[in-house]
């Protein structure tokens, strides 16, 4: 037994004693990149054949909250109850208002449709059934060659997670100095000197966050790792782009509708304003009304989806870091058992976040709206404002990724959630922003490669298979920039599941480090050596 006193909870003891000698032996060999297990849980038989945990026989407790071994999953609620019923009220009621009117712009599109097809079967209106078809299969193989080049670079995150790490954190300052570069050319003097003064910033950034990779290295590769251990996490994210794709046309379609139906009903039409040019007026407020609620659905409802993905993914990672290793097990098929809770007892609090984020995208475009009308002083305030929101909404939206993992560990409600993600962020908020960066700049790099590659491979398919039925160079160009963003979208299904990986295991981590320390020793023990404020929890 070793001589060493022992501290109890809270960590962490007097450093100089905790990391320059061990408080216990040492019974596992120590850990060497690249080769150490997930699941390997203590062995007791090598504690001298005492049943004794690392506490100094102190069976009973363990680490800053008094775990066992067969309790260290305590907090990950595997039976969360129903959180923010409103909210899904709330939601299901607007859908039945969206059905609504989507029955009525549905049938008003399909007769106006046919109307045109009988009284000019020769509209240049209608589309080439050729062409369309072949731009389909661009598109469809264009997608196909995107997710395979996706999954080729996830492999290659799991690989050289540091050097990725290092080249797309100095790929992102070039960008900021090559954009700089090409306003100043067109003599666009403030924007290029705005973009300079971020790309200096960011570049002592990257000076002073050079100890903190190796830390956001491993993030990255246990969690590439685990996204091919547990592939119903990719799986979802394409069930996701499916419904999100989907429910897109469908919206499109019903606006597209709604405006035939309610156009002439409202008294609507083209005028003539004081500076001679056209707009767009109404006698009744009706199609505005009915616009304005089919944006808002259209926001709230896409928010739904992405988060119900996220929290699922966030689901998945926190069930292996609270049960993977432990005598509770992790399951067969964790995914669909996170994604169970996403959609039942974790749907309110995903609803009522996703409703701020659409309460503010919908203000945004009213103030878009206003911006872009004939009065230059409402018009400059509305901008303005407008500007302020984006800002608003992008803290939002960051905070809100953050408080679905607080959903999606703990089975809290949005606002109990919100109220301990702002705990965490006082707490660990710096080293939230810079792995955020760190991962997030090798993420957005590799969407951005790919889809270059996607572009060139989408303008050689045209070239070779499609010269003959499309020969205009605007018509080549818009779909080459069609394929650049389709590489965009396959390869967000796979970085938005290692996004949420990553930000699940870095809240785990602060919240609950022994939990880790319990179930995989040597993992944690490479994390410690690289954040070793990992054992103070918060």
């Amino acid at each position: 037994m070793s001589s060493q006193p022992y501290y109890p909870p809270p960590y962490p003891p007097p450093p100089q004693q905790y990391y320059s000698q061990p408080q216990q032996p040492q019974y596992y060999p120590p850990p060497t990149a690249g080769t150490y297990s997930y699941n390997q849980p203590p062995n007791y038989e090598h504690n001298h054949g005492r049943e004794e945990n690392y506490n100094h026989g102190r069976e009973e407790n363990y680490g800053d909250y008094g775990q066992t071994y067969n309790t260290v999953a305590e907090k990950w609620n595997k039976k969360p109850r129903f959180q923010d019923l409103w909210a899904i009220i709330l939601f299901i009621i607007h859908l039945i208002g969206f059905a609504i009117l989507s029955y009525t712009g549905i049938n008003e599109f399909i007769s106006k449709k046919n109307q045109l097809s009988n009284t000019n079967p020769d509209n240049p209106n209608n589309i080439n059934i050729n062409i369309s078809s072949n731009v389909i299969t661009l598109l469809v193989i264009v997608g196909i060659f995107g997710f395979v080049l996706s999954l080729l670079y996830m492999l290659l995150m799991q690989r050289f997670p540091k050097p990725l790490i290092r080249i797309t954190l100095y790929l992102s300052i070039a960008f900021y100095f090559v954009a700089a570069a090409a306003y100043a050319y067109f003599k666009q003097y403030v924007p290029a000197i705005l973009l300079a003064i971020f790309g200096i910033v960011y570049l002592i950034c990257a000076f002073t966050w050079r100890d903190r990779i190796p830390f956001a290295a491993i993030l990255l590769e246990t969690v590439t790792t685990l996204t091919k251990k547990y592939y119903g996490t990719i799986i979802m994210g394409l069930a996701g782009l499916i419904i999100q794709v989907g429910w897109t046309i469908l919206w499109i379609v019903t606006l597209i509708g709604a405006i035939d139906k309610f156009y002439e009903s409202s008294g609507c039409g083209e005028t003539q304003n004081v500076k001679g040019r056209s707009a767009f007026s109404c006698s009744q407020p009706t199609l505005y009304l009915v616009l304005l609620y089919l944006v808002f659905s259209y926001y709230w409802t896409s928010q739904v989806i992405k988060t119900i993905i996220h929290v699922t993914d966030s689901g998945v990672f926190a069930t292996f870091y609270f049960l993977e290793g432990t005598p509770n097990g992790t399951g067969p098929t964790p995914t669909l058992s996170s994604l169970k809770r996403a959609c039942t007892t974790s749907i309110g609090s995903v609803c009522y976040g996703s409703l701020i984020i659409a309460i503010l995208n919908t203000t945004r475009f009213i103030l878009r709206s206003v911006a872009r009308g004939d009065d230059d002083a409402c018009g400059f305030i509305a901008a303005c404002l407008e500007c302020l929101l984006s800002w608003i909404e992008q803290l939002v939206e960051y905070f809100n990724h953050y408080a679905y993992v607080q959903v999606a560990i703990y089975g809290k409600s949005y606002c109990e959630a919100a109220k301990d993600t702002w705990s965490l962020i006082k707490a660990r908020g710096v080293e939230a922003i810079i792995n955020d960066n760190l991962v997030g700049n090798v993420l957005v790099m590799g969407a951005i490669f790919i889809g270059a590659l996607c572009a060139l491979f989408g303008f050689g398919y045209i070239r070779l298979f499609m010269n003959n039925d499309i020969v205009n160079s605007n018509t080549i160009l818009i779909l080459v920039i069609i394929c650049f963003f389709f590489g965009l979208v396959m390869t967000g299904v796979i970085t938005n599941v290692i996004d949420s990986g990553v930000t699940t295991t870095f809240v785990a981590l602060a919240e609950s480090p022994d939990a880790l320390r319990r179930t995989k020793p040597q993992l944690f023990e490479r994390i410690r050596r690289e954040w070793p404020q990992v054992v103070q929890g918060i």
